[in-house]
């Protein structure tokens, strides 16, 4: 779909919400590994702030070198607030507060990758306690592993935000790291829900056929990004602007249709939008997504 079609409705989606302010996100391991983020068209549209933070020092100069004035990014390790050592290994994407599992790594062909460069001492900081870090929207955390900690430690920042992006593990790779129960259970106690999945990675277990085999064919899951919704079935006890945010969100981050069109439905109940203001948002909804 063209891009142009789809700030307009964005721009749409703004006007009919009467979205006050920007979405306010939050991005925690923000090293620039895999192109561009989710949040990517609300940034460039001019619908976001954004505050990023990533401990390496190589990706964080990588971040400031490209950001906009949208956009700040911080070098601070985030957890519990203790000392950890952070493992940096070959690829920076495996970056982690937890040493390699050396049986892991081997199953899935990971060894190169996780050979281990260098351990540096680091403190961590509770999100909570980091007065940089103001009201939150949407978060998108991938920190190896830390992802519970740092949500566990973050509730009174975390209390406003409608959605999460996290990345699921689905196969350990580090020794001691929660696993996804562990992670699932600190979202549900903050008060959010498993909605989908936007990605599931799997590994090729048969190495010497990997160039010969489709992806779908890859075996073993090993991690992805999920997205968590704010528990919807108290939608009544969110505010006004919570439920415009999270119609802006569900398109420009999500790409869910869907759930952009319950919020407006939510909003059109409370009488702060129309039915023809809905429809006329629908008829810009991707061909591919509607039925006929």
């Amino acid at each position: 779909m063209p891009k142009d079609i789809s700030r307009n409705r964005l721009d749409l989606l703004v006007d009919i919400t009467a979205l006050d302010g920007k979405i306010e996100v939050l991005d925690i391991g923000a090293n620039p590994i895999e192109g561009e983020v989710s949040y990517q068209a609300l940034l460039d549209s001019g619908y976001a702030n954004v505050t990023g933070f990533e401990p390496q020092e190589e990706a964080l100069a990588a971040l400031d070198a490209r950001k906009s004035d949208a956009e700040t990014y911080l070098p601070h390790a985030l957890g519990d607030g203790k000392k950890k050592n952070l493992h940096i290994y070959q690829s920076s994407g495996f970056t982690s507060i937890f040493p390699a599992d050396a049986a892991s790594a081997a199953y899935l062909n990971f060894e190169k990758g996780m050979t281990e460069k260098q351990v540096i001492p680091m403190p961590t900081r509770r999100l909570d306690s980091l007065k940089p870090v103001g009201k939150v929207d949407f978060l998108k955390i991938d920190v190896q592993g830390s992802e519970t900690a740092i949500i566990s430690n973050g509730i009174k920042k975390l209390a406003e935000a409608m959605a999460v992006q996290t990345e699921v593990r689905m196969f350990p790779l580090y020794e001691g790291e929660p696993r996804y129960g562990e992670l699932e259970a600190a979202l549900v106690d903050q008060g959010f829900e498993f909605l989908r999945f936007a990605s599931l990675k799997h590994a090729c277990l048969a190495t010497g056929f990997k160039r010969r085999l489709k992806r779908s064919q890859f075996a073993q899951a090993v991690d992805g990004d999920a997205f968590f919704l704010r528990n919807m079935r108290a939608v009544n006890s969110y505010s006004d602007d919570q439920i415009r945010k999270l119609a802006v969100i569900a398109d420009s981050i999500m790409g869910n249709f869907d759930l952009t069109l319950y919020a407006l439905e939510q909003l059109q109940s409370r009488g702060l939008t129309n039915p023809t203001a809905i429809e006329q948002y629908f008829e810009m909804v991707p061909a591919d997504a509607r039925r006929g």
